[in-house]
């Protein structure tokens, strides 16, 4: 075999490399996270910068997800419930889950990606500037499947491993608009809310500080003079929650939302700025009572309340 078939037959990717270890990955440039947040992505952002807490909480297919699309969806046309948008570090996830409701899907009709049980808890991030005071605002917003919240319905000692009931500063229970517009379903859906609240409630796992939101969606199965009944059953829902919990947490309100409607009758995003206004502007928690400071005998606990004072 000659000099020049040897070298011929030596194989390029079995060579060694003339770099040390470790020095292949710092030639890697570390992009910034685009997907939906994990619990440790989300306390890293929280160590960044200060952001309000919104937990979606719903049965399967209510229409969780769709919802905080459509924000997504509105301010890529513009400012939107007052709001411009600023930054977002999970612009794929809103992506990902907005991708089947488009054109380019080539769908039947707009539809969105489920979310999973084996997913967890995760996190859409939402950087909003106020277009008038030029304020900026952060949202994380959770995404959880709904399953999970239904099996804490039924054991509500369960609720207590969901951590973002008690972190958040709102909770929005999600009402499947399409089933109470359906006798034969209206009942189950009302329990299932209310059971919901109730559980989470009397288990401790929400916050007394928190806003407690009912938001009803697909309202434009709603309209028209068969929809009377239901419109009724539901006002008087909305009335008896809101006596029940007006006096636990700081607040209690109930909203009313079409998403997305598929035949045009309304248009998009119907009922939802206000919504995303009220998670912009959480309720303030009450200030406690002024606490009672005892006689101070020595110096030391003089040298603490100068200290104190001066900060």
């Amino acid at each position: 075999m000659t000099d020049i078939e040897e070298k011929s037959d030596v194989d390029v990717f079995e060579e060694t490399s003339s770099k040390a270890p470790g020095d292949e990955d710092r030639d890697w440039v570390r992009l910034p996270r685009c997907d939906l947040l994990s619990i440790e992505e989300a306390d890293e952002l929280l160590r960044w910068r200060p952001a309000t807490l919104v937990a979606v909480v719903g049965e399967r297919k209510s229409g969780k997800t769709t919802l905080i699309t459509e924000i997504y969806e509105r301010f890529l046309r513009g400012p939107f419930a007052g709001q411009l948008f600023c930054y977002s570090q999970t612009l794929l996830g809103f992506e990902k889950k907005s991708y089947p409701s488009r054109a380019d899907s080539r769908a039947d009709k707009p539809d969105t990606a489920r979310t999973s049980t084996q997913d967890g808890l995760r996190f859409f991030h939402l950087g909003l500037v106020s277009s008038s005071a030029s304020q900026r605002a952060d949202l994380l917003i959770t995404e959880r499947a709904g399953e999970v919240y239904r099996n804490a319905r039924d054991r509500p000692a369960e609720s207590k491993t969901l951590m973002e009931l008690a972190k958040a500063r709102t909770v929005v229970f999600i009402l499947d608009g399409e089933r109470v517009g359906n006798d034969k379903t209206r009942a189950e859906a009302f329990a299932s809310i209310r059971g919901m609240i109730r559980a989470f409630s009397d288990a401790g796992s929400i916050s007394v500080g928190a806003e407690i939101q009912l938001v009803t969606t697909k309202v434009d199965l709603l309209s028209g003079d068969a929809a009377a009944e239901a419109l009724t059953a539901l006002s008087e829902f909305e009335d008896r929650l809101f006596r029940s919990y007006s006096g636990r947490f700081a607040k209690v309100t109930y909203w009313r939302t079409a998403a997305r409607d598929p035949k045009g009758q309304m248009e998009p995003a119907w009922g939802v700025a206000p919504v995303l206004q009220s998670w912009v502007d959480p309720p303030r928690l009450p200030r406690g009572p002024t606490p009672v400071i005892p006689k101070l005998d020595d110096e030391f606990d003089r040298l603490l309340l100068r200290r104190g004072q001066s900060a």
